[in-house]
């Protein structure tokens, strides 16, 4: 390959780059607003456990948009399979979220800063989002 082929190829890679970035912020956005606190003030205040939790929702995010973009045949093709897979993550999140929480308040500890519940609702995230990345290539 020569370095024609790299420049041939650039714009795609800037569009699909943009895409998945705007896909990935519209994710976030999401998450932020089904969350009962502002993740952002209280990560600004030093809360360790939102900002494990909100990394951990994040990460699962592009570990599914990756898993997108690698599978994709085409932009249109990318930009459906993200949608879905971006719903899908959000919807088990919170299924997932409301077993491990229902009869405890872990949502309320981890807003009050314990960093264990943090990091382990962030870690329940991420796993959902290889399972739902593995699913997008069959």
């Amino acid at each position: 390959m020569n370095i024609s082929y790299y420049l041939q190829t650039f714009d795609h890679f800037l569009i699909y780059l943009a895409t998945s970035l705007v896909l990935f912020l519209i994710g976030t956005y999401i998450f932020k607003f089904i969350t009962p606190y502002s993740e952002r003030a209280l990560i600004k205040q030093g809360n360790i456990a939102v900002s494990l939790k909100l990394l951990g929702k994040m990460t699962g995010l592009v570990v599914v948009l990756q898993s997108a973009i690698r599978h994709s045949i085409n932009l249109i093709d990318l930009a459906i399979w993200a949608v879905i897979a971006i719903i899908v993550q959000i919807v088990l999140h919170l299924v997932i979220e409301y077993v491990f929480t229902r009869n405890t308040n872990l949502a309320k500890e981890v807003e009050n800063g314990n960093v264990a519940v943090g990091l382990f609702l962030g870690g329940v995230s991420v796993l959902v989002g290889l399972i739902v990345a593995a699913t997008i290539s069959y």
